[in-house]
């Protein structure tokens, strides 16, 4: 995982960067700035994000580091490629079906 600097608006959890306090990653936010969403596109769109401040902090943060995101964004994109090959859709969606078929739920 590309290292960025430390910064009180993104943590780092489970081997990715997340906007402080919450569950949103920081590649979500990244994307829709990238979208060209406003600052209140993304409020609403991620009430998570409960302290506008917090999220103005995120964003300061992405523009300041472009290439680290643009890596970071990129290494993503690769492990979720890696994920889909190991994971076949065909294969993902059989294993709905059986599930449903037997009254399963997923773990």
């Amino acid at each position: 995982m590309v290292e960025m600097p430390a910064s009180p608006y993104v943590e780092i959890r489970n081997h990715g960067y997340y906007v402080a306090g919450t569950r949103i990653s920081l590649d979500s936010v990244a994307c829709a700035i990238g979208r060209g969403e406003t600052l209140e596109e993304i409020l609403a769109d991620f009430p998570a994000i409960e302290s506008r401040r917090i999220l103005e902090g995120a964003i300061a943060f992405i523009h300041a580091h472009p290439s680290e995101i643009a890596t970071y964004l990129a290494e993503k994109a690769g492990r979720w490629e890696e994920a889909r090959k190991l994971n076949p859709p065909h294969l993902a969606e059989r294993a709905r079906r059986y599930r449903g078929k037997k009254d399963l739920r997923s773990a």
